[in-house]
């Protein structure tokens, strides 16, 4: 039987912790998560500016935003207000398995 409710992490890179807890508190406060977690990135390179062949190195955070699938497209417009980057990385990943115990406490803490 398939689940209405779809739970997914919401992987957003931040430039800086405050920025993280910044975006993190916000959706927490408009109960458009359950949590959130914040991982450290030692190192990060990339490609920038566009079509330039130099390499950006820097360091930052990893905001992982735990909500259901239905509330992706609100949060990630939400994100895109608050984040400092033109084009910030915000995707998501699904996952499965969790007990039924546990969704139901996602959707209860979920506006």
């Amino acid at each position: 039987m398939k689940r209405k409710y779809k739970s997914i992490w919401i992987l957003i890179n931040c430039n800086t912790k405050d920025e993280a807890l910044k975006i993190g508190n916000y959706l927490l406060d408009k109960r458009l998560t359950s949590c959130f977690d914040i991982i450290n990135r030692e190192i990060s390179r990339y490609l920038w500016p566009p079509k330039s062949n130099l390499i950006e190195e820097t360091k930052g955070c990893l905001l992982i935003i735990e909500t259901l699938k239905n509330l992706y497209d609100k949060i990630a417009d939400e994100v895109e207000k608050l984040h400092s980057d033109k084009e910030p990385f915000i995707g998501f990943i699904k996952i499965e398995g969790l007990k039924k115990s546990y969704i139901d406490w996602m959707k209860g803490e979920i506006r």
